[in-house]
């Protein structure tokens, strides 16, 4: 299926995803995860949310050390309140039973309790973090599945843009200006996601049609008495025809200070962006600068709102937190 080539003019020209995964550093941790956003039963159907996460160390010769994994897998009537269904975990978490019923979105982090889940398990925390976002960004692939006319409107993701809510969403951006020409969400058709050689197998699985996988890597090792952390992102959807493409990737570089925890400088790299106002986000990640690590979570929440932060951005640097 032949694509039209993108408006620069809406979707920009952040579109340069990475093509390889770095090789872990010796004396460095690392933690993997995949979510996968499927819908077996098309675009209008339930939402199944599939992830994998590991946590592992390379030592100090370079090689691996000790890991610990977690698998979580969900089903979400996506289109009646985005209501958790089914929950099953590995390692299981009986208590977990009773998230089934509410939101999978507002206040799911919450009741999921995620600060006993990571003394119980930090890789099924992980993942059970990246539930609710990753809910809301597989709307992607039912606005996708849309005809080009807003007369041929199939399915709906319900999902309605909030004017400066982000950068991408700023009021007098060039989306929301699109939004009020068309009468309706443009939809973001990304670059071709590249295999990132070296990443281990199980996070480059074949994804179904109308699928979206998020994908992290985060680093972290403690050098010349600092502590070096390298992140990433990477948000892919599969077309009709096939084709895997990038909706939304990010890399993050934090160095701060071993012994005291405090950020020295933060730098985000945008490596696809879906709208020409999203790097208006990019700089946000430099106000880490004089917080510490263990706060990065509480600042970001409280703190990284409206037209200078993106949302996905901001779960990169939330991600970081010890």
């Amino acid at each position: 299926m032949s694509q039209p080539p993108p408006d620069r003019r809406l979707h920009g020209d952040v579109r340069q995803p990475r093509a390889d995964m770095p090789v872990a550093q010796p004396g460095s941790w690392r933690r993997l995860t995949r979510l996968d956003l499927l819908r077996p039963d098309g675009p209008a159907g339930d939402l199944v949310v599939r992830g994998r996460a590991r946590d592992s160390t390379t030592g100090s010769d370079g090689r691996s050390g000790r890991c610990s994994d977690a698998e979580l897998e969900a089903t979400v009537d996506y289109h009646d309140g985005r209501r958790l269904l089914r929950l099953a975990t590995s390692p299981a978490l009986p208590e977990l039973v009773d998230l089934v019923g509410s939101s999978a979105i507002a206040g799911f982090r919450g009741r999921a309790g995620l600060d006993a889940v990571a003394g119980f398990s930090a890789p099924l925390a992980a993942l059970l973090d990246d539930v609710p976002v990753g809910v809301l960004i597989s709307g992607h692939a039912v606005s996708a599945a849309r005809g080009p006319d807003s007369e041929n409107v199939t399915v709906s993701s319900g999902y309605i843009p909030i004017a400066d809510q982000c950068a991408g969403y700023a009021a007098d951006g060039a989306l929301m200006t699109s939004i009020a020409e068309r009468g309706r969400s443009p939809v973001a058709d990304g670059p071709a996601a590249p295999t990132l050689r070296g990443a281990p197998d199980w996070m480059s699985e074949p994804l179904a049609v109308h699928g979206m996988r998020r994908i992290r890597r985060i680093d972290r090792r403690i050098t010349d008495g600092s502590v070096r952390i390298d992140a990433m992102f990477r948000d892919t959807y599969r077309r009709v025809d096939g084709a895997e493409t990038v909706v939304h990737e990010y890399e993050l570089t934090v160095v701060a200070d071993a012994t005291t925890g405090v950020v020295d400088r933060a730098v985000a790299t945008p490596r696809v962006l879906p709208w020409s106002d999203c790097p208006g986000a990019v700089a946000s990640a430099g106000r880490l600068a004089g917080t510490t690590l263990d706060r990065i979570d509480e600042q970001v929440r409280r703190d990284f709102r409206g037209v200078g932060t993106c949302t996905h951005l901001n779960d990169l640097l939330r991600s970081i937190t010890p």
